[in-house]
């Protein structure tokens, strides 16, 4: 960070809810919170907005999750929001996805949650290189590759020709739509549009 600006993560419970404890130790996985006189221009009248984005008092919540590594750099790890809360502790997307794409045969990749929060499954769903025309469960080849290169259980993997990106940024994958398309197509629905 640059002077004047303080930069925490505040660690994660058993189901990837921020503590309330921001730290600096290295190798803890939370919610970036962010302290700085100037963080909170911009927020007149927005009330609401500002006390939750506040909680620890002093801080700014960012909803993002990250690590510090030993050299004190900061690793963003993907969005509070899409962090996959199984029965082992929250799970980040953003490794998995990038250790998904480190395969030829993946072009693009969403790691989201399917089931209850505390016992969810990882699920990884791809856009392989060769575009299926079909969404639905990925080959076993390529499934077997992606579960090699990740290095969490995967419940399963899943292909589709393309995945949905948020609207707002139109190339940020939409891993609310995935998850939701996922958990659809493993309970046995008819495989429809994402």
């Amino acid at each position: 960070p640059i002077e004047g600006v303080d930069v925490a993560i505040d660690p994660l419970d058993e189901l990837g809810r921020p503590t309330g404890n921001p730290t600096t130790e290295p190798d803890i996985s939370g919610e970036v919170c962010i302290r700085a006189d100037h963080v909170r221009d911009g927020y007149d009248r927005l009330w609401v907005t500002d006390h939750a984005a506040s909680q620890p008092a002093g801080w700014h919540r960012s909803g993002d999750i990250g690590h510090f590594d030993t050299a004190g750099r900061l690793w963003i790890e993907g969005r509070l929001v899409h962090v996959i809360s199984t029965g082992g502790g929250p799970v980040s997307p953003v490794a998995i996805e990038h250790a998904a794409r480190s395969l030829p045969a993946v072009d693009l990749a969403a790691a989201v949650g399917v089931g209850p929060t505390g016992t969810q499954q990882v699920v990884v769903v791809v856009a392989p290189a060769d575009r299926p025309r079909r969404a639905g469960l990925a080959s076993a080849a390529l499934a077997d590759g992606v579960r090699a290169a990740v290095d969490i259980d995967v419940a399963a993997v899943l292909a589709a020709p393309a995945l949905p990106v948020d609207k707002r940024h139109n190339s940020k994958i939409d891993r609310t739509r995935v998850a939701a398309w996922a958990e659809r197509v493993l309970s046995g629905e008819r495989i429809g549009r994402m």
